[in-house]
């Protein structure tokens, strides 16, 4: 019984094995992956480390003064040329109203000459009376529908002259 018993504590202490959730090997593309992973990390937090000494130190406060005099000097400068560059759109602007309103002058004649017929005809038919147009139409339907009739009698009596 001390034979099973030391022969079970040994196969237990000596295999590490999990039957259930044994884990594959790993590809030659994932080992890539992962240590590139780890460098990545390690050089991000060497970069971090070393903006950190470089911002404490005295070459860190001198580029802090150098960017803060720059700015305060670049301030002025970029107010001055949003200036400029308003003023000139404002310029170009009323120029460009200018040049438009020419144009427009210049082709008014020639539009008006273009539209003029279709104007006209807009007006005829604004000035037409409907009414006695249905009436003269109908009239005149009204003649032909006897004409037809008359003419188509004629036929017949031309065709059957048994009748």
């Amino acid at each position: 019984m001390q034979v099973f018993l030391v022969i079970a504590l040994l196969l237990c202490t000596g295999c590490q094995a999990n039957l259930f959730y044994a884990d594959e090997p790993k590809t030659q593309l994932e080992k890539l992956t992962d240590a590139c992973k780890s460098y990545v990390d390690q050089a991000t937090r060497t970069a971090e480390e070393t903006v950190k000494k470089i911002r404490t130190s005295q070459l860190g406060e001198d580029i802090n003064q150098y960017t803060t005099n720059l700015k305060e000097q670049m301030d002025p400068l970029a107010k001055d040329l949003m200036t400029k560059i308003t003023n000139g759109a404002d310029m170009l602007r009323e120029r460009i109203e200018v040049e438009v309103s020419t144009v427009r002058c210049a082709l008014k004649p020639y539009i008006e000459y273009v539209t003029s017929p279709f104007q006209r005809g807009a007006d005829y038919i604004r000035d037409l009376n409907f009414e006695d147009l249905k009436a003269t139409l109908l009239q005149k339907s009204e003649e032909l529908r006897e004409s037809l009739k008359q003419s188509i009698k004629e036929l017949q009596a031309k065709q059957d002259p048994s009748t």
